[in-house]
């Protein structure tokens, strides 16, 4: 059977792509899943400060199949910038084959981008073409306030374009600021003018003991995906 491989991806820098994707690996406890973060910037050490790291500490057994936080990483910059920008150039075949030889050994793969989807990997190839080219479906991060209606609409535009399949949006509201009419009007209006759905909002939560409400409902967004 062949690999299912799901690409997460943000709105923007910092809105919950991390923690949305510890989340995703607490739903699908029980599958033969592996976490991947390609590219990782702004990071001195893999095994401490990076994305990885943050999920080795919070699933309740470390990463799965004895995977250390360097192991998930392909190409990992110390410099806090777009990969285009942060060092050496990256090398485009080499990341699609760190994806592959780990979706060969597995059922699914959760791969986290860095940054936006746009974010420039090499001069001619973004986090969408690495989500193109490794055949993933996307799931998109975005906040849940004010202004994520424009942000979410213009990423789901970028990923409608380049024909790559989306299996919807999270909203992320990490100190549970945003009203509870806000968050339901931001949704309707992106799942009106998009058709893709936006699953559901995850607001105050603790990284190593998530509500089961909250993994409940990743597991409804995760079943098109799955099945």
């Amino acid at each position: 059977m062949k690999s299912k491989i799901l690409f997460v991806t943000g709105t923007d820098t910092a809105v919950g792509k991390t923690m949305v994707s510890l989340l995703v690996m607490r739903a699908l406890a029980g599958h033969d899943a592996v976490y991947l973060k390609p590219v990782q910037t702004g990071c001195m050490d893999p095994n401490s400060d990076s994305d990885p790291a943050f999920l080795h500490r919070h699933l309740p057994h470390g990463l799965p199949h004895g995977m250390t936080p360097a192991d998930c990483i392909h190409l990992c910059r110390i410099q806090p910038k777009a990969p285009l920008f942060a060092g050496e150039s990256a090398d485009r075949q080499a990341l699609i084959s760190f994806v592959a030889a780990h979706a060969a050994l597995h059922q699914t793969v959760v791969v986290e981008g860095a940054g936006g989807i746009l974010v420039p990997i090499t001069r001619q190839w973004a986090m969408l073409d690495l989500a193109r080219d490794i055949e993933a479906q996307i799931l998109v991060v975005a906040r849940a306030g004010l202004g994520t209606i424009n942000h979410t609409l213009l990423t789901l535009g970028a990923i409608k374009a380049r024909s790559c399949p989306c299996l919807g949006v999270i909203f992320v509201d990490p100190t549970d600021a945003v009203p509870e009419l806000d968050r339901a009007e931001n949704a309707q209006a992106i799942t009106l003018a998009s058709d893709i759905p936006v699953w559901g909002v995850i607001g105050r939560q603790d990284p190593g003991n998530p509500s089961a409400a909250i993994l409940d409902m990743l597991c409804m967004a995760l079943n098109p995906f799955l099945n």
